[in-house]
């Protein structure tokens, strides 16, 4: 049934696109990963804790009219 799923995928992106604001589509934010670091503990046997810390940095383009960040 991958006809289905591709009928589905389809039509959610054509809400998406009616619903998002065309200038949140035309800018795109870029993403850049600055770090991560996995923690990892096991307080019993057959019990993992994880945790996932990612921390990134989004650059936005400026929008008509804003001065450029640092001005």
């Amino acid at each position: 049934m991958p006809w289905f799923q591709k009928l589905c995928r389809q039509a959610g992106l054509a809400v998406h696109k009616a619903t998002t604001p065309a200038s949140e589509r035309e800018t795109p934010a870029t993403t850049t990963q600055v770090r991560r670091s996995v923690e990892e503990s096991s307080p019993e046997p057959g019990v993992t804790l994880r945790r996932t810390t990612i921390e990134e940095i989004e650059l936005r383009p400026p929008r008509d009219g804003a001065p450029p960040p640092g001005d």
